[in-house]
């Protein structure tokens, strides 16, 4: 699976997001009208590709509502605050690539399929993750946890429901299942650090366009799952 066509056809406004906003998000305000969700979706959409090279810190709202094609006022009309606005933001990130993950994990797509083809798939899908539309708020809300850990909590449930996923994706498909449940909580740990270590650090010998650092992903997380690799032989051997 080519990591371009992850996200092919759009990800869309989805069950998930419409459940938390109908909840409500403190400071945004209800967008029962067409014309304020028509809106709303304008600056959720250019805060997006804002934040892809501009940092939450520096994000101007009048920048914000400029790429919006709309005013501060607007801004105003639909978020009580930038924090309020980038909270929206993670939500809506959140669930949507919960959306993802049920998408392109599901059982029914592995029907025949090797360990190793669920291994290039998952490295593709969180590839798509870490490099598409959401990069930009995925890297500030990662950049948000140390000021605010309680926002890490979220994001925690997600790598659970993933690992669950993936883990029950190989059962059938790996040698032995003794361990399997640590060996694919390290491997999609260190999958995950190396993502977001990329991330957040320009000057690293790989960046995420890399067709090289894809395969080595691929390799390091489908030899950890197997089991074969020397490090979990050693491990498991102790």
């Amino acid at each position: 699976m080519h990591v371009d066509r992850v996200y092919e056809g759009g990800v869309g406004m989805n069950s998930a997001v419409q459940e938390m906003l109908s909840q409500g998000i403190p400071g945004v305000r209800p967008a029962d009208q067409k014309r304020s969700r028509v809106l709303q979706e304008k600056f959720v959409d250019a805060g997006r590709k804002v934040l892809l090279n501009t940092r939450l810190d520096d994000l101007a709202v009048p920048a914000l509502a400029k790429a919006a094609g709309s005013s501060v006022g607007g801004f105003y009309s639909r978020f009580e605050s930038k924090e309020a606005f980038f909270e929206f933001l993670r939500m809506q990130m959140l669930a949507e690539h919960m959306r993802l993950y049920d998408e392109k994990l599901s059982e029914d797509r592995f029907v025949g399929k090797t360990r190793r083809d669920v291994s290039e798939v998952f490295v593709d899908v969180m590839l798509a993750v870490f490099s598409g539309p959401w990069r930009g708020v995925l890297r500030e809300a990662y950049s948000a946890i140390p000021v605010h850990p309680e926002s890490w909590e979220p994001m925690k449930r997600r790598g659970q429901y993933v690992r669950g996923l993936v883990t029950e994706l190989y059962r059938s498909r790996v040698g032995h299942t003794d361990g399997l449940e640590e060996r694919v909580s390290i491997a999609v740990q260190l999958l995950f650090s190396a993502l977001n270590n990329e991330m957040m650090n320009p000057n690293l010998a790989f960046s995420i366009d890399d067709p090289k650092f894809r395969l080595y992903l691929i390799a390091a997380f489908d030899g950890l799952v197997s089991g074969q690799a020397a490090m979990t032989k050693e491990v498991c051997h102790d």
